[in-house]
């Protein structure tokens, strides 16, 4: 793994949260530098929690903002609550805050056997379909402009 290295680099397997934040850093300072004038809203959270009255969470969503663009990373309500409109709720959350915070779009991505098909009655567009994954999976890029 370290050949053609310079002699003082290595690369290692094994590493820690500071290293990796060292490198989320690097990141974040090149891309300020090189992507203006889109450097006005870098990234912030949005997450949204759907609890019973006693507090169990029984869904939510989990986004990140980033040059004016949100990213659903995760979405799950329990299926006992499934078919009741609540990720629709959530989704609609997300986007009103985001788009409050001067967001133009939203992108996420799915799998065949998770709900490619809800989110395109959520008003967002299939761009990328990735396949090869064993049995038959296949992987949806969607996005929506708000």
């Amino acid at each position: 793994m370290n050949d053609n290295l310079q002699e003082d680099l290595v690369i290692s397997k094994d590493w820690t949260e500071e290293e990796t934040k060292a490198v989320c850093d690097g990141l974040i300072k090149h891309n300020r530098r090189n992507a203006r004038p889109l450097d006005e809203q870098w990234s912030d959270t949005i997450n949204l929690i759907l609890k019973t009255k006693d507090d169990e969470v029984v869904g939510g969503i989990m986004c990140n903002m980033f040059m004016y663009c949100l990213y659903i990373d995760v979405l799950w309500v329990d299926e006992k609550y499934r078919g009741q409109d609540y990720g629709s709720k959530l989704i609609a959350g997300v986007e009103e805050i985001a788009k409050g915070k001067g967001c133009i779009l939203v992108e996420t991505c799915t799998y065949s056997y998770q709900s490619p098909g809800f989110y395109v009655k959520c008003g967002y567009e299939i761009y990328g379909i990735l396949e090869g994954f064993p049995e038959g999976i296949k992987k949806y890029q969607l996005k929506k402009v708000i």
